[in-house]
């Protein structure tokens, strides 16, 4: 039985009131960052959006999406195609979703589509924030991390919708939204931030199998060769952490009264988005406003290292994001043939600030 659409008023009422679970980016989805899988047992899916059953609410818009008229997507304009690990329990869809997956580990992850815009990428990245307690955030600060689509001239964008002190059983959500000409898809793994730190790397490289239906290349791109091989000495006092699946390189930083920092070396096939996208994505996560030049002083400096020009970011926070201080970043972004690789500190503001000179130091000891 076909559902009817959901009023304006409706609709209205499900985006102020949902309450809903938030891939920076990746702290370092930050999202947004990307890893492949390798030997992984997948398999390929052709999906319509499916209209049989109840789900939870869409994506904001005014109106259901339209049942496709062939049950072969790739017959129709916009259709992607996507793979799962084998290890991913499809789980029933329903009116607003058209895939969904239980993940081994924990969380879910769901494949969504609306016609047009769906109402527009701010409004729904900040629905996702109200349901996450998080502030919106004007339309010009959400930039998220860019994802080329292989084979198309199309281009994703990455979210990772958790904070610095977000606690370990917190919801959190890290997403991908693919606009197209005509609808726009939503890819997003929703579950305790605990969970999203572990398997971040897991749907990063889901989010790479995504190809736009018929295109010239419907196969995986793999990872170049040696993307995770990088050698780091690490200075005295950093202890080398478990981090996640997406780290080439992690470690942790103990500081006095309990505070601590966190360093990761994270890779990223290809070009990765300008320095201007990453820095503001950053800033984001430190409640900052984004820079509007590429020109800005603020954006940081260029510098020389023995694997080639490294680009410097430091920004702290205006407020007390981070168990009641201040936190601040620093980043050293290194592009090399194939991969761009990103180096991160992140914490309490003193204690990044006492590490910066023994940061430029380990970031200046990679080799490959």
């Amino acid at each position: 039985m076909r559902h009817p659409q959901p009023s304006k008023a409706l609709a209205l009422y499900q985006n102020i009131s949902e309450s809903m679970r938030n891939f920076l980016l990746l702290a370092p989805l930050s999202l947004c960052v990307l890893s492949s899988c390798k030997d992984e047992k997948i398999h390929t899916y052709r999906v319509a959006t499916d209209s049989s059953s109840e789900n939870p609410a869409p994506p904001v818009g005014d109106a259901a999406p339209k049942e496709e008229e062939s049950h072969d997507p790739a017959a129709h304009s916009g259709s992607v195609v996507w793979q799962v690990r084998e290890d991913w329990k499809p789980e029933k869809a329903g009116q607003f979703v058209t895939a969904a997956y239980a993940l081994p580990g924990g969380g879910r992850v769901t494949v969504s589509k609306l016609g047009g815009d769906g109402g527009g990428l701010a409004a729904n990245i900040n629905r996702w924030r109200g349901q996450l307690g998080f502030k919106p955030l004007a339309e010009k600060e959400v930039i998220g991390q860019p994802l080329k689509i292989a084979g198309s001239d199309e281009e994703m964008r990455l979210f990772n919708l958790t904070s610095a002190d977000s606690a370990a059983d917190a919801q959190g959500i890290l997403a991908g939204v693919l606009p197209l000409k005509t609808e726009t898809w939503y890819f997003k793994f929703s579950g305790p931030v605990a969970v999203l730190r572990k398997t971040e790397g897991a749907f990063a490289a889901f989010l790479r199998t995504v190809r736009i239906a018929g295109s010239q290349k419907s196969a995986p791109v793999p990872a170049p060769s040696g993307a995770k091989k990088v050698n780091v000495t690490p200075p005295d006092g950093w202890t080398p952490s478990e981090g996640s699946s997406m780290r080439a390189a992690s470690f942790s930083i103990a500081g006095p009264d309990g505070t601590s920092a966190d360093v990761s070396v994270v890779p990223i096939p290809g070009d990765s988005g300008s320095v201007l996208d990453n820095v503001n994505r950053w800033r984001s996560q430190l409640q900052l406003a984004p820079l509007a030049s590429a020109d800005d002083p603020a954006l940081g400096t260029k510098a020389e290292s023995p694997a080639g020009e490294i680009f410097v970011s430091h920004m702290t926070s205006t407020e007390p994001i981070l168990n009641g201080k201040t936190a601040a970043l620093a980043s050293a972004i290194l592009k090399r043939p194939g991969m761009t690789w990103f180096f991160k500190i992140t914490g309490e503001a003193t204690l990044v600030q006492a590490n910066l000179e023994k940061f430029d130091t380990f970031v200046r000891s990679a080799t490959f």
